[in-house]
């Protein structure tokens, strides 16, 4: 069984410019703050290096050729920087949002245009791991050394992401996610258990199977835990002769299961 760590080396996310930036800085990150105001707070050297200097919010957008767009929301996008492949990635925090760029690495060759459920998994966790390096979430890959793939990768992407990124916003800062899958058998026939496991609070008993329901209306600042877009996860999984659903037996995480039909 083959486990993946990513390190984080970043300590917390800050509710402050000040910290924020001294974070950052710390960590050697090309990346900028920008403001609630949308004005550019601080920009750090490993940026200014890459892409020059950074006066205003406009010009960094004309910089990476790519519209920042709603700085409370986290997002990822692939940009190319003087021939380097780039992921951009908006992380939001109380006083602004952070714009971070990482070099990413083209993945290995596929033997089909359908990749490995793996590789599929892994591209999901490419997208949120700068937002839990700057909430100091230690995230974990497991799973199976094996070559299974999916022809419907594209959907289990965004269903996978939907649970990633309600993860995310639950674990409290220093806490721990695992995604990952495994190959099983039920009822005789070949399945795909995906999960993404974390140490956040668990869901309540009551709210189980009303958060995939489609008129359940998320508010992400409630006290109790629910999550959001799960309906859309359970509309996927339906379609695909699978299933979707959460469990907390062991009090001690809180724990998403996507069952899938290999075949379907």
């Amino acid at each position: 069984m083959n486990h993946s760590m990513i390190n984080v080396p970043l300590d917390t996310i800050s509710s402050t410019i000040a910290s924020m930036s001294s974070v950052l800085t710390a960590a050697g990150a090309a990346a900028a703050i920008v403001g609630d105001d949308r004005s550019i707070k601080f920009v750090t050297d490993e940026l200014k290096k890459l892409i020059g200097e950074i006066p205003t919010a406009r010009h960094l957008e004309q910089t990476l050729g790519i519209p920042l767009g709603d700085l409370r929301r986290p997002s990822s996008t692939t940009i190319s920087v003087r021939d380097r492949k780039m992921l951009v990635s908006i992380v939001p925090f109380a006083n602004g949002a952070a714009i971070v760029l990482r070099q990413v690495f083209d993945d290995p060759p596929q033997i089909s245009d359908i990749p490995k459920v793996v590789d599929v998994i892994r591209s999901v966790v490419n997208r949120f791991i700068t937002f839990a390096e700057l909430k100091s979430i230690q995230l974990e890959v497991s799973a199976s050394d094996f070559d299974e793939r999916y022809r419907h990768h594209d959907q289990l992407a965004d269903a996978l992401g939907t649970l990633l990124d309600n993860s995310l916003h639950y674990v409290p800062a220093g806490g721990e996610v695992v995604i990952g899958v495994r190959p099983m058998d039920h009822k005789g026939k070949p399945i795909l258990l995906f999960f993404v496991m974390d140490n956040g609070p668990l869901v309540p008993e009551h709210m189980k199977h009303v958060i995939f329901e489609s008129g359940f209306v998320w508010n992400a600042q409630a006290a109790e835990r629910t999550g959001g877009g799960l309906f859309k996860v359970r509309e996927f999984a339906a379609a695909h002769g699978g299933s979707v659903w959460v469990d907390s037996k062991t009090q001690k995480a809180c724990s998403f299961f996507l069952r899938l039909d290999p075949d379907h």
